[in-house]
This record gives C-alpha cells, structure tokens and sequence, in this order.
C-alpha cells in the first residue's frame, strides 16, 4: 500500500502522529479553515486513547489488566472494550479461526512479543497451541464480564486494534463536520471518506494510460481513407465526454474546476510484497476501509526457509503460500481483522468468504516458486475499484 494516494492531482494537508508503533495520518483536502486542523488533532487523540485501551504493551492498559487477572476472576469491563471484544470473536467464527483474538501465546511463543521472530522449541508451541483460541474466553453479558478458564490465556488486539483506532479516527472527524478525509494507520490500514478534490475517475485514468501504452494503428479506413488513430481517440473521447470543453482553452479551467469540487475518491497504490517500493496495481477508495497483511517487512528465515510473522493460530505454525492480503470493507475493524484471516486461509476459503459477503473485496498475492514469484487473485473487485499495473 503507498504512504498516500497514487496520483497527485490537487493539494493535501496532512496531521501525523506516533501511536501502535505506526506513524498515523489523517490526510484533508487543503483548506484554511481551522476547524479542519481542530477536527484533524481530535481523531488523533482516539488513537491514542484506543492504544491506551488495547495495547498489551502497556501495563495499565484495560487488556493488560485482563491478562493478568482473568484466570483467577471475572473482570468487568466496559462497554466500549465489551463490544470490541464481541466483534473480534465473531469475526473468528466467521474465518473458522483463522483470526483469533485470544491467540497472544502463540504470537510469544515465536518471539514476536519481542518483535524478533525465531522458531520455537516443539513443546513450547504445542503448549502455547493448547492457551490459545477464543473456546477459553468466558463471557457474562450481565454482567459485562470476562474470565479465562486456564491460567496462560491471554487477548492480543494486535490484528484488529489499528482498525478500531481507524474508525473512532473517521468517526471524530464526520462529528467534527470534515468528511473528505483519508485516515491511515501506517503501512497496513486506511479509512476513506468522500474524495480527493482535483482527482479524476479511474476509467478515464485508465484510458488515458492505455493510449500511452499502446501503438498507434497506421492502418489506412478503407471508408474515409484516413489513418486510423488506434486508441488515442477512445482516450480522447473519453476526455471530451468527462470535460466537453476541454479543446477549448478559455473553457478548459472553467471544466477542470468543475472536476476539483466532485471527488471520486482516493486513489491508493498496492505494493508488491517483495519489492515495496514497487506498486502492482492501484485502488480507488470511497467511503471504504482497506487493511493489508503481509510478510514484507515483518519474517525471519530458519534453514533458507522464509517465515512470516501471522501465525495460524488454529496449527500454531506460520501461514504460508500467501505473500499479502489486501481487503476492502465497510469498517477499518473488520478490514484489519478479515486481511489476518485471508492471509490465513489462502484463496480457495477467501473466495468462499467474499461469496457470502458481497460487501467485502480482497486481493491476494500468492507466492510462487517461478518466474513471476507470485500470482494475483482478486474478489469482488470491479474494474472500476482495482486496476493492476
């Protein structure tokens, strides 16, 4: 995924800040009203509430303490924590398991804790595989309560957190009036609302690409018997079609500033995982989330052998044969989550998901063992919203 929007037609301010070991960024259409800097510092300071909330690295946090108290007693929590805990466990029964919120001693047991991945010996992973899963949560909605039934269980956040900071992010900024905005949370997590001002659709994008890529046909029109133009008139009328007056100099500003108040969204560019400073294709991101899972940055090698750090925690092994995992959804939570769980299950039970759920799209980048070193599967992904490079 790219740092921001692939093309880079009107101008963009831009608010970061540090938080879940990320640089966050909430990305508005240039303007000078201050209200969009106020709006713009409040979604920062969710995301810096939600880590105070979930991160397991924090001692004070609300999830720290679980961990450390829940074998022995039920722990109360609050609403917030409570329904974010809800959608993580569905969520996990929908992927079969492949996501599992309750799967923090396998994610220690392979070093990743320490952010230093390594292989575990046999028996630690067989005992971190026998803590792990959501079957040892106790839930009480009476009492909005929570208990572990062994001692050893613990909760990690880790790949749904960014999401739900995501959210509340968007969310302060609609509560705040702004809604063309573009949340990121790192590399991994986007939250989009309306569009970018100046940017164009991609079908006319596209077009225009074409007619650069593609030769000219200098074939001689038996009818007309002037040379054929090949794809620069389809270009060209699909310009004339968006921008009617776009021949014509004195109306050409007067058509383009017309395009600059109707965003079509956000355009996001898709890294290779191997090679992220490479883009193998791009998005268009309106009113959506997106999440990305992969090995890029984050395995370590045993033996010649690369390993990933998502680990499936229904084996307790790494996952393998998928490169990255990109999902567009309606929530940045369930974009984090399901592209842990994609990356899990490969195309075959991904495929399956996204036949049920028409609302959410996927790509997903396999690994191969020849030249190209991976394959692109795609579902429920118009041409309009993703077009490969």
């Amino acid at each position: 995924m790219s740092d921001f929007p692939y093309a880079t037609p009107g101008p963009l301010t831009v608010f970061r800040r540090e938080a879940m070991a990320s640089d966050f960024e909430v990305a508005l259409n240039e303007s000078r009203d201050d209200d969009g800097a106020e709006a713009a510092l409040d979604a920062l300071d969710e995301v810096d509430r939600v880590e105070e909330i979930l991160s397991v690295f924090r001692a004070t946090s609300a999830v720290s303490r679980l961990n450390l108290l829940g074998a022995e007693t039920s722990v109360r929590v609050d609403e917030e924590l409570w329904n974010w805990l809800e959608t993580s466990i569905r969520l996990g029964e929908e992927t079969d398991g492949a996501f599992d919120v309750a799967s923090a001693p396998l994610w220690r047991a392979w070093g990743f804790a320490n952010r230093n991945g390594e292989f575990p010996k046999e028996e630690d992973r067989l005992r971190a595989l026998a803590l792990s899963g959501r079957e040892h949560l106790r839930l009480y909605p009476e009492t909005r309560s929570v208990a572990f039934d062994k001692p050893g269980v613990e909760l990690n956040f880790g790949a749904i957190g960014k999401g739900i900071a995501l959210d509340l992010a968007a969310a302060k900024l609609e509560e705040r009036g702004v809604f063309n905005f573009l949340v990121q949370g790192g590399k991994s997590g986007v939250v989009a609302r309306g569009g970018r001002l100046g940017d164009y659709s991609p079908g006319v994008l596209a077009l225009l690409e074409r007619e650069n890529d593609e030769e000219e046909d200098d074939e001689i029109d038996e009818e007309s018997g002037l040379p054929r133009r090949g794809a620069e008139t389809t270009a060209q009328n699909a310009l004339d079609a968006l921008l009617p007056d776009a021949a014509r100099p004195d109306r050409a500003l007067a058509a383009r500033e017309r395009l600059r108040d109707a965003p079509t969204g956000w355009t996001i560019g898709v890294a290779h995982p191997l090679i992220p400073e490479k883009r193998i294709g791009k998005l268009q991101l309106r009113d959506r989330a997106l999440a990305t899972s992969g090995s890029t940055r984050q395995f370590f090698r045993v033996g010649g052998k690369r390993y990933s750090h998502i680990i499936d925690p229904r084996s307790g092994f790494p996952s393998t044969g998928v490169l990255s995992a990109t999902v567009l959804a309606p929530t940045g939570a369930e974009a984090d989550a399901l592209s842990t769980a994609f990356f899990v299950l490969g195309a075959e039970k991904t495929e399956e998901f996204c036949a049920r759920r028409p609302d959410v799209s996927a790509i997903l980048i396999l690994e191969r063992e020849v030249d190209p070193e991976y394959e692109l599967a795609t579902f429920n992904l118009d041409s309009d919203v993703f077009r490969a490079l």
